[in-house]
């Protein structure tokens, strides 16, 4: 019985000590890029660490998480740039809306929110598909702005995730210090491998 107990305490402070690690990581290498280009290499870096530690792999956290910073370091940041640049246009375009208070159709405010929630749904599987596959950024948007609207529920739950996380971690910092992002990438890479593997195996029964 206390070997039962030990060995499950054991189990739960290396989970502890991987989320931690990870987000140290996450946030180091985020602020060595001055977030503008640590950002979104760090969240593909975290993502990928993530999948090969839910495949059951054995992972030097630090190491396999600076190979995989070094890899997607400019694919990633194409992708961030493009993505961050669309949702400037974006925000600039919804304080112009505002301004006009009223005075526009009412179909392009709705217009409007239908291009908001596009764009997330390809920000939220984007990341995820980059991290698992080798394929150009345009083929990345693509495909998550696809898997996006046909996996609605999985796009639904991530989102959800993402955003109770955040939200809990800036009420308690010592969660965002820590945990808020590791946590976040493994809840978010395990709930897109369920539709990854799911494709994979529809592929395999129409071959």
């Amino acid at each position: 019985m206390l070997k039962k107990v030990m060995s499950n305490l054991d189990k739960s402070l290396l989970w502890i000590t991987r989320f931690a690690h990870l987000n140290a990581l996450f946030l180091l290498y985020s602020l060595l890029g001055l977030a503008v280009a640590g950002a979104a290499p760090a969240t593909v870096a975290a993502l990928q660490v993530s999948r090969r530690i839910l495949n059951g792999e054995e992972v030097k956290v630090h190491q396999a998480f600076h190979k995989a910073f070094k890899q997607e370091f400019w694919s990633a940041n194409k992708l961030g740039w493009l993505l961050g640049a669309a949702g400037f246009i974006l925000y600039t375009n919804y304080l112009l809306i505002r301004q006009a208070d009223g005075q526009l159709f009412f179909l392009v405010p709705f217009l409007f929110y239908v291009l908001i929630f596009c764009y997330m749904t390809v920000v939220l599987w984007s990341f995820p598909l980059l991290a698992n596959y080798k394929s150009g950024t345009f083929q990345v948007i693509r495909s998550a702005f696809i898997i996006g609207l046909t996996r609605f529920h999985m796009t639904l739950s991530i989102g959800v995730l993402l955003f109770a996380l955040l939200y809990h971690s800036i009420g308690l910092p010592v969660l965002l210090l820590f945990f808020c992002f590791s946590v976040s990438a493994f809840g978010w890479m395990w709930l897109s491998m369920k539709v990854f593997s799911t494709m994979k195996h529809k592929e395999q029964l129409a071959s």
